[in-house]
């Protein structure tokens, strides 16, 4: 299979089979062609040359309804909800119960019924009748897995499944997949997360720059390359860039620093989070840990105004209320949002535009009448080189590139305001392990260099390595801290788990949660 775009080869010459009863796992760094390849086998995406077998018929799908007659489905890294509609009307779209003689009228009824089943076999508490636009991020994605089981697809396709979905909800949808695969379907499963790949997958492919240059399989419960040798996350790791990697996390002089850069006075969002008093000094990366539902993200998104807040923020000691993120960015705070598309990127525009946009106003002409667009581009492609991000275009749409270098703009629109304190939620995401190395790095430079830094992440080993203490919240409230001394113990992850499930903990040394 080879796919071209004006360029840029993005699959050159790829040939994989997927079989029924087993999980198969394609893994790369960003930009290694794995979306595409997926895109081809669910139809968004025609492919330049090769043939695509299904059930050993050549078939050519022109588009994604094609592809599910055929009983492939596909369910994508970015959200597709139509936010006008029910949970159930999305889950059924295009495929609609109907009822009365002439069969136009919706059996609302009977969709939610079975709406009700799809979601319950994911374990998810979300009412069928309720609004797509009223839907967290992660309960937007167990919608989008139950559209792909509703069509009763034979070949199941995931994108980076997991990445929205927190440890609790991680280990519900991975159980899942591995039941699938025993009822006899092919599921084909892209992760970042190693750990899942070396755990649940029976074979590995691995794709870079896009062609596939290794294989593993699983024998006797291990999974090993073609030479037979054991692999774990280092060997795939290895694989995917084509190097060694070095420590994942940075070196850090971790100072202690007494000047409080942003404090939380009592403060929360206001329905979802209530009491919280915190303060991050320059210098400092502080992380949030928490269960999906904990109000990690509604906090941060009430610090900025994007939801009412109560109680009070102070920014180097002056008391500020801010109406929205270009508000809090004039007082030096940052903020990048977990949800890339709808909050992070304008995926439409170039990545000239989203890099300059929040700053816009740097880039005008004397009069303010013309944006001098040469400027433009030298800084967009600074960021480019500072964030290794794979860019061949710079006029071309933003949707054009990949996962993790959509993920590295979002960040680097932000840093162009030279903020003093940085607020990020989830900021690798989508993004491959090589990749997830240089976003460490940029984050330990601007905490080195004075920036107070607030790290929003469902990935434990990132706040362990990444971060000088971190708070755990639940149901909207702090229940516990963890120094950086207590990070550094075996026991760390365990001891946040419980702090957020609400766990009891009797260990020697360690909080006892009720």
């Amino acid at each position: 299979m080879t796919v071209d775009f004006p360029g840029v080869r993005a699959l050159d010459r790829v040939s994989l089979s997927f079989r029924p009863r087993e999980i198969h796992a394609v893994i790369g760094e960003n930009g290694a062609g794995k979306s595409t390849l997926m895109k081809v086998l669910s139809g968004v995406q025609q492919p330049s040359a090769g043939d695509l077998r299904c059930d050993n018929r050549v078939v050519r799908f022109r588009q994604p309804q094609e592809a599910i007659a055929h009983g492939v489905s596909m369910v994508h890294q970015e959200l597709h909800l139509v936010e006008a509609l029910s949970v159930a009307e999305n889950i059924f779209l295009g495929r609609e119960v109907t009822r009365g003689r002439l069969g136009i009228r919706l059996d609302r009824r009977a969709m939610h019924a079975r709406a009700a089943e799809f979601l319950s076999m994911l374990g998810a508490e979300i009412d069928p009748r309720a609004s797509a636009r009223d839907l967290s991020i992660a309960d937007a994605q167990f919608v989008e897995i139950a559209k792909c089981l509703a069509s009763d697809a034979r070949v199941l396709i995931f994108d980076e499944p997991t990445a929205v979905l927190g440890e609790r909800e991680a280990t519900r949808l991975l159980a899942l997949l591995r039941r699938l695969r025993d009822e006899g379907r092919a599921v084909v499963f892209i992760s970042h997360h190693l750990e899942e790949v070396v755990d649940h997958a029976n074979r590995v492919s691995v794709l870079r720059d896009g062609r596939l240059v290794a294989e593993f399989e699983r024998y006797d419960g291990v999974l090993r390359c073609k030479e037979g040798k054991p692999s774990r996350e280092s060997a795939l790791a290895q694989a995917m860039v084509g190097r060694a990697l070095g420590d994942l996390y940075p070196t850090r002089e971790r100072c202690a620093h007494e000047h409080s850069r942003i404090a939380l006075e009592d403060f929360g969002a206001r329905g979802r989070s209530a009491g919280i008093s915190l303060s991050v000094a320059e210098g400092e990366i502080v992380g949030i840990a928490g269960l999906v539902g904990s109000g990690r993200t509604e906090t941060m998104e009430a610090i900025v105004g994007l939801r009412p807040s109560m109680g009070r923020v102070r920014v180097d000691g002056t008391v500020v209320q801010f109406r929205s993120p270009r508000d809090a960015m004039r007082c030096g705070v940052a903020y990048i949002s977990e949800d890339r598309k709808g909050r992070g990127l304008h995926v439409s525009l170039s990545s000239t535009v989203n890099c300059t946009l929040p700053t816009l106003d740097r880039f005008a002409s004397a009069m303010g009448a013309s944006i001098a667009t040469k400027r433009e581009r030298v800084t967009t492609e600074r960021w480019i080189h500072e964030l290794g991000i794979r860019c061949a275009r710079l006029d071309a749409p933003i949707s054009s590139l990949s996962g993790g270098n959509q993920q590295k703009f979002a960040i680097a629109r932000w840093l162009e305001g030279t903020p003093n304190v940085l607020i990020v939620d989830e900021p690798t995401r989508g993004v491959d392990v090589g990749a997830k190395a240089e976003v460490y790095r940029v984050i330990a430079q601007l905490a080195d260099a004075g920036m107070a830094c607030i790290v929003v992440s469902s990935e434990l080993p990132e706040l362990r390595g990444l971060c000088d203490r971190v708070i755990v919240l639940r149901q909207g409230m702090v229940v516990g801290e963890l120094a950086r001394a207590r990070l550094m113990l075996p026991d760390a992850e365990e001891q946040l788990i419980r702090l957020a499930s609400g766990l009891s903990e009797t260990k020697a040394g360690a909080c006892e949660v009720s």
